[in-house]
């Protein structure tokens, strides 16, 4: 049987809501919120997840695998092209942790992910990898650190259309 639960906010709640993860179905498998309402793999949920930062982060991007073989792209707040970073994930790889800084940006008068940083475990070699940080492009360390271990999936606020700094807080799935 699958579950999830969600984390707090970290940042702030300007703009719409995303949620990437919409409800377990009658299976009790776990669906991204996507066009189709597909199944997500959770034995290899991240694919990829694109950064866009600068002075904060400004947006994000995960590409999820689903539970056909297929996979999904997920976007959360300002998206660059290119991205600022590309990290991917190979097949035995999971993300085990994310941490950074957030909370209030006194440039931009806003609270904002001021910078994030990924642990990624590989399950058959036994390593992991930091990806990060990114962000924090003005070295000013505003905010409060946050922790979250074991996430499958991401949600977020976000100024719609925003060119730069459309995303203002991040929120968590954990398996």
């Amino acid at each position: 049987m699958s579950s999830f639960s969600t984390t707090v906010l970290v940042g702030g709640n300007d703009g719409a809501i995303s949620q990437d993860i919409l409800f377990l179905d009658g299976d009790n498998n776990i669906v991204i919120n996507n066009a189709n309402k597909n199944q997500l793999d959770l034995k290899h949920p991240i694919l990829q997840i694109a950064i866009s930062c600068g002075w904060v982060v400004d947006g994000f991007s995960v590409t999820y695998q689903l539970g056909d073989g297929s996979s999904t792209t997920m976007t959360h707040g300002s998206q660059f092209s290119p991205s600022s970073a590309v990290i991917t994930f190979n097949a035995n790889e999971k993300l085990v942790g994310v941490y950074g800084r957030a909370g209030l940006q006194t440039y931009y008068n806003r609270s904002l992910i001021n910078n994030i940083s990924f642990v990624i475990f590989d399950t058959v070699a036994g390593t992991t990898r930091t990806a990060g940080p990114y962000g924090n492009g003005s070295k000013s360390n505003q905010g409060t650190p946050f922790y979250v271990s074991d996430v499958m999936a991401f949600g977020s606020f976000a100024q719609p259309n925003a060119a730069t700094v459309g995303l203002s807080g991040v929120f968590f799935y954990k398996s």
